[in-house]
């Protein structure tokens, strides 16, 4: 906020009075808290998101996309640990869906989160759906995480139904849900999310709510009232669908057999689900808005649409994988709609480590200095920064350890067999032919120690 000097009068001009007080200053706009909404879907790859039929107008028309935005790590309880603390998985250290490496891990990270960070700065806070898988292992399941006002946090701990038949901890008082219609998930957490809007009208505090739906995670079960939609919708038939030569592949790509037809009839029959349990979503993302709108907050809310992964759906042969370096799975949606949000599409690298610092400015907090990621704030304001990063890191551990260097030309996968992949993500997007073995040395190398450096950055050093 400008700082005006005041204005001192010393002498006054011959038959005038010298004023006792010093004139009113002029005062800049005071800065406002913007309300933030974050929706963050569970194995939402990219070309599935494309198929939703009601995003474009709830949100692509309305705000700006980033066509190159990535999961750090492609796998759930890793990459809301990085959605809520803006750092690489190697920095906040949950590497996986255990409950060890997970809800465990990130508890040590808690007080230095999304929710912990915003309430300090005066907002008022809810968490609705899912946090992280294992929660809430260790703790009770009345365990409400620190930085929370408003608390509806799937436990998933000790019950993983997703959509029918779970468990919800509602700020301290554990509910069982069962399979009647109107248990179904994804409605609840939608008048949850209403109630949220409706109670914070008229308060003074800006509100931050992370709105985190099941779907279309599997088994992708949908609600009755959807389920004569995508009658013919099919997985993603891309060139490397149900890929016939994976000679060049890794070892674990080898491995799956070339899918039968029935193999694809379930592969289709799957992605029918997903779509299905995704119009739930969209529902969602409507009524949000609508609330937003009548309690006169729409204009001054930004609201962010993601997913913590993506999802290989019959590509390279593998249905309903993620945790592994191809495109399908570690690319997300990312879609941002608010105040002076340009409407329209950016190829700018974006991580999920970008999130909370980018919410963090957008609410007026300073950054704290364990970030790794960088604000996404100057794209959101039509003014994209003079210089961005040219790649990524895409970390997997676990049972299948590997790091990813994603550039805008190449795509360098080294895994923990050590097997190498290299493709040209400029003449093959698809990602069907490893140019490893013909590599240019030089280029091998100088992607190599690129990667070698982000894998041990921290904070400052991630961000270039």
């Amino acid at each position: 906020m400008a700082i005006w000097p005041a204005l001192l009068v010393s002498a006054g001009c011959v038959g005038a009075s010298v004023p006792s007080a010093p004139l009113p200053l002029p005062s800049a706009t005071p800065f406002v808290r913007p309300n933030i909404v974050l929706i963050v879907t569970d194995d939402l790859d990219v070309p599935t998101a494309l198929e939703m039929p009601r995003l474009p107008d709830l949100m692509a028309n309305q705000g700006l996309s980033f066509t190159r935005a990535y999961a750090a790590q492609p796998l759930c309880a890793p990459s809301r640990a990085s959605i809520l603390t803006g750092q690489y998985s190697h920095n906040h250290g949950v590497i996986d869906n255990t409950p060890r490496h997970g809800f465990v891990a990130f508890r040590k990270h808690e007080a230095q989160s999304l929710a912990p960070w915003l309430k300090g700065a005066g907002y008022r806070t809810s968490l609705i759906g899912k946090y992280l898988n294992a929660y809430a292992w260790g703790t009770g399941n009345d365990y409400v995480p620190p930085g929370w006002d408003d608390w509806h946090g799937h436990l998933n701990a000790i019950e993983d139904g997703r959509y029918s038949d779970y468990w919800m901890n509602h700020n301290g008082q554990v509910v069982r849900y069962g399979s009647k219609p109107e248990d179904y998930s994804a409605d609840v957490e939608t008048k949850l999310a209403l109630e949220f809007i409706r109670t914070s009208a008229g308060r003074p505090e800006p509100v931050f709510m992370m709105l985190a739906p099941q779907a279309p995670h599997v088994p992708a079960k949908y609600h009755d009232r959807h389920g004569a939609e995508f009658r013919y919708a099919l997985a993603p038939r891309t060139p490397s669908f149900n890929l016939g030569n994976v000679a060049g592949k890794p070892s674990w790509v080898r491995q799956i057999p070339l899918l039968t037809e029935n193999d694809v009839r379930l592969a289709d029959h799957l992605q029918r689900f997903r779509l299905r349990s995704l119009r739930a979503v969209e529902e969602q993302i409507q009524h949000v808005l609508t609330a937003l709108a009548e309690t006169g907050r729409l204009e001054n809310t930004y609201v962010f649409f993601t997913s913590d992964n993506g999802l290989l759906m019959g590509q390279h042969r593998a249905v309903a994988r993620k945790g592994n370096a191809y495109e399908e799975s570690i690319g997300i949606p990312l879609i941002v709609r608010g105040p002076g949000v340009p409407a329209g599409k950016t190829d700018a690298f974006a991580l999920t480590i970008d999130l909370a610092p980018t919410l963090l400015e957008l609410a007026g907090v300073p950054l704290p200095d364990n970030i790794d990621g960088r604000s996404l704030v100057p794209f959101l304001r039509g003014r994209a920064p003079s210089t961005w990063r040219t790649d990524v890191l895409i970390s997997n551990y676990g049972s299948g350890f590997s790091y990813t260097l994603r550039t805008a030309d190449w795509m360098y996968n080294h895994q923990d067999t050590e097997e190498f992949e290299l493709y040209d993500m400029r003449k093959d997007p698809y990602q069907l032919s490893n140019l490893y073995l013909a590599a240019d040395p030089a280029l091998l190398e100088s992607l190599s120690q690129r990667m070698a450096s982000l894998i041990a950055c921290r904070s400052a050093s991630c961000r270039s």
